[in-house]
């Protein structure tokens, strides 16, 4: 099974949620949204999708920026995670997922598949990460896109005001 995953990040905050307490595999961790491919469906765009579906957040992903094998109740996996970033910085994630400062990262509880992203987010932010330019799951009923692909409604620069921190 291949899961993707996107890590949204945005002046210097990091998109974070907690798995339900009765969750198949890692029950109550920490987690970026992420879930399963479809049928045809890339990585990024299955990144983009479920950050959508799971958080409400529509998000610009880029470039895969870990691949990490692991194994769930279900078998072995394949987590592709991409860099992402918000195309509406001021909108609000919804519950389980909060905006979280970088920094903060050390206090969660992320399943051992996390560890190499969340410790190269720990040890220099995003610096050492490629941007996101890449691919997006278009909120709009109509499917408005440039002709980069990317939704016509934002090109994910992290901009406005603050929120949900």
């Amino acid at each position: 099974m291949t899961i993707a995953v996107a890590v949204v990040i945005c002046d210097g905050r990091v998109l974070v949620g907690r798995r339900r307490g009765n969750a198949a595999d890692a029950p109550g961790r920490d987690e970026f949204p992420g879930g399963k491919l479809e049928a045809g469906e890339s990585p990024e765009l299955a990144a983009a999708r479920e950050c959508l579906e799971e958080s409400g957040v529509a998000v610009i992903v880029g470039p895969r920026i870990d691949l990490t094998l692991a194994t769930s109740s279900r078998g072995p996996i394949e987590i592709h995670f991409h860099r992402a970033s918000p195309v509406d910085a001021g909108v609000l994630p919804r519950p389980p997922f909060a905006w979280l400062p970088i920094g903060d990262l050390a206090r969660c509880h992320f399943p051992s598949a996390n560890t190499d992203v969340v410790g190269r987010l720990l040890a220099g932010g995003h610096a050492g990460l490629p941007s996101a330019e890449g691919v997006t799951a278009d909120p709009s009923p109509h499917g408005s896109r440039d002709g980069n692909g990317r939704s016509a409604a934002g090109h994910g620069a992290c901009h406005g005001p603050r929120r949900g921190s």
